[in-house]
């Protein structure tokens, strides 16, 4: 997948990511236009941590099933690699990732638990004094 095409994906997927790519403050993009894989999977870290907590859930479920899949291809493909690196690492243990965790699986789910992802919300009894 090219960079352009990721971002056509996560654009069909959030539609409000298209304006916020196209941003001039978007510092992933280079003076001549040119962008990475990585650099499209970092702003979209922004984007989420921002939007999570509004975007509607059939969205999120269709993200979490985009990540997986981008993450069950080879191990040295760029486009696992920029998912891992600039999206599901940014995202682990942070609380804009309890409502993508559960849709993520496979690799992805394991690469995210890797990385500071919990399974389940701490209980009420851990919490008390």
């Amino acid at each position: 997948m090219t960079a352009e095409a990721l971002v056509d994906r996560l654009a069909v997927i959030f539609p409000d990511f298209r304006p916020y790519w196209d941003d001039a403050n978007n510092d992933f993009r280079g003076d001549d236009g040119s962008f990475s894989l990585h650099g499209v999977f970092a702003r979209f870290t922004d984007f989420f941590r921002e939007k999570s907590a509004t975007l509607p859930a059939q969205r999120v479920a269709a993200l979490g099933a985009f990540i997986s899949e981008c993450m069950a291809q080879a191990h040295d493909n760029p486009l696992d690699n920029a998912a891992a690196t600039c999206f599901v690492e940014n995202i682990a243990g942070e609380p804009c990732d309890r409502v993508l965790s559960p849709h993520l699986s496979g690799e992805a789910r394991r690469y995210w638990l890797a990385w500071g992802g919990a399974d389940a919300e701490p209980s009420d009894a851990a919490a008390s004094p």
